[in-house]
């Protein structure tokens, strides 16, 4: 790029344009250049802010590899084509021709934008009778639309639309149209629909009393079941105790007997065998002294 090159870029740059100087394009379309020229240049070379576009020399085409398989360019005409606009294809273009050996500018300005998405409405209540309808809409570029209210007999340009409900079964229709330069939409909205909100927030507080009710019976069951659980194991640790305490005392009892049993039985033979034994020496002894006392009278002497 030379000299008298960059000086017309900066010159139209710095230069005011106007909203109708501007040509808009959609997001994935192809945005075409066409210069009015009535004689082929011999050369030419598009700029975009500054960066090259697309050199033609008069024998071939010099493209960068950021614009590759992306542009056409006809030599002929100067038309250039680029394909699938993106947003950062927005900006100033600036073409510059040697036509009979004399220089020629042209200059463009673009800007590549979205779709306009449908529109959203809500309604936000001041009390029971007045209400403020609110039109919005997502868009990378909301300085490019404009909203506007309609309603029998009436328009409003802007987002907010202040409204009269009259109760709960109104069904005045209001619509919001977004547009950009190049795409539009459009919403409505029925006056009785202002009442979802605040019947939707009185369900919703209600649907969460019902739900901390819950969450708390749910407690006390886990609560109450958690209490049952631990006084009944503490019952069955007692039971089996005092089954255990009783079961002992019986058993060491019957052994007790059963061994008083053995000792009397043991007492009872020795006591019998001791009077077996006495009577035996009784007997002996009477048995012996008769027979000292016989032979003594036998013997004519008497014993004392």
């Amino acid at each position: 790029m030379d000299y008298q090159h960059v000086l017309v870029y900066f010159m139209w740059t710095f230069t005011a344009v106007s909203a109708e100087d501007v040509k808009y394009f959609l997001t994935g379309q192809d945005i075409h250049f066409m210069p009015s020229i009535s004689e082929r240049p011999i050369e030419s070379i598009w700029v975009h802010n500054d960066n090259d576009v697309v050199w033609f020399t008069g024998t071939e085409d010099y493209v960068p590899s950021s614009y590759k398989n992306r542009i056409t360019l006809d030599r002929v005409s100067a038309e250039l084509t680029i394909k699938n606009a993106t947003y950062e294809d927005s900006g100033d273009y600036l073409l510059e021709m040697n036509i009979n050996n004399e220089p020629r500018t042209l200059l463009y300005r673009i800007e590549v934008i979205d779709k306009v998405s449908k529109p959203n409405i809500s309604c936000e209540m001041s009390d029971t009778k007045q209400a403020t309808l609110v039109c919005s809409t997502e868009s990378k570029h909301p300085h490019l639309l404009k909203l506007k209210w309609s309603s029998p007999g009436k328009e409003q340009t802007g987002p907010n639309l202040t409204i009269t409900v009259r109760n709960e079964d109104d069904d005045q229709v209001y619509r919001c149209d977004v547009s950009n330069p190049l795409t539009n939409e459009t919403a409505s909205f029925t006056a009785k629909d202002c009442f979802l909100g605040k019947r939707s927030e009185a369900r919703r507080i209600v649907n969460l009393n019902c739900t901390f009710i819950l969450f708390i019976i749910c407690c006390c069951i886990l609560y109450i079941k958690r209490q049952y659980l631990k006084v009944s194991k503490e019952r069955d640790e007692k039971t089996s105790f005092l089954d255990q305490v009783l079961t002992l005392p019986s058993n060491s009892g019957l052994n007790v007997l059963t061994e008083d049993k053995e000792m009397d039985s043991e007492g009872a033979m020795r006591l019998s065998a001791s009077v077996h034994a006495r009577h035996s020496s009784s007997t002996r002894l009477n048995s012996f002294t008769g027979r000292r006392e016989s032979a003594y009278r036998n013997e004519g002497t008497v014993w004392h």
